[in-house]
């Protein structure tokens, strides 16, 4: 009789175990149904607005090679900016060499004026006997 008890105790334990199981299964089995349904949505979405973000991927494409055209433009404007720069360096420079060289010659001919201007008023002073400036 003790073992008839402990029988019927064990399989009320598992049957009140296989109901909580069933419990927990149906709780998993909506989780998973919810999940499914969030995933379902998702990717519908996704589909819907796939053509809208390809869209803003090609105006970012296109705003991205308007930039490049201008940052070329403006590289060659630079650069020809640079070289009419260069030249104009380069005029001046030789502005400079021409304006140095005018000095150079003024210089060197204003000394030989006063060189001959005191080599004849030493000619001068030696032909009225040797006073200078007088």
């Amino acid at each position: 009789m003790a073992q008839s008890v402990l029988l019927w105790v064990a399989a009320v334990a598992v049957a009140l175990l296989a109901l909580y199981g069933i419990g927990v299964l149906r709780r998993l089995s909506r989780a998973l149904m919810a999940l499914e349904e969030v995933l379902l949505t998702t990717a519908h979405e996704m589909r819907e607005t796939l053509p809208e973000v390809r869209e803003g991927l090609g105006n970012v494409n296109d705003i991205a090679a308007g930039v490049n055209v201008a940052l070329q433009v403006t590289g060659s404007g630079a650069q020809r900016f640079g070289g009419q720069a260069r030249l104009l360096v380069q005029r001046l420079g030789w502005g400079l060499q021409a304006t140095a060289y005018g000095v150079r010659a003024s210089a060197g001919s204003l000394a030989d004026s006063y060189v001959d201007t005191a080599d004849a008023e030493e000619a001068e002073a030696d032909d009225r006997g040797g006073v200078v400036g007088g």
